[in-house]
């Protein structure tokens, strides 16, 4: 017998830009995972996505950045396109804001339980 391992959203999906951090409070509904997804509006070959995350009711999250070399990048995720990328562990009650503009790029981010990254 194996062990389940598929993702369960248990939230709507929400799209995620530069503009605003989104709040998503997945307390309620059990959340222990988040499935992020990268979406390009112009893909553009070689280019990264990076999507940065703090706690709900804290002070929100600026926008992220690529990181310079030796430096931390504390609760920031990057990505490329089209790739879902699975995080346990960080929370049910978080804020999320991308790298780019609605125009260009957004994140998909659902709240869930399970999921492998790949």
């Amino acid at each position: 017998m194996g062990i389940d391992t598929t993702f369960q959203p248990k939230t709507p999906t929400y799209a995620v830009d530069s503009s605003a951090a989104v709040t998503i409070d997945g307390r309620q509904a059990g959340v222990t995972s988040w499935r992020i997804r990268w979406v390009q509006q112009t893909p553009v070959f070689g280019s990264s996505g990076f999507l940065k995350w703090s706690q709900g009711g804290a002070t929100a999250p600026t926008a992220p950045s690529a990181v310079a070399l030796g430096t931390p990048a504390p609760n920031q995720i990057g990505t490329t396109i089209g790739q879902s990328v699975y995080i346990e562990g960080i929370g049910a009650f978080l804020q999320f804001i991308g790298n780019a503009a609605y125009a260009t790029s957004y994140f998909e981010v659902t709240g869930g339980q399970g999921g492998c990254s790949g």
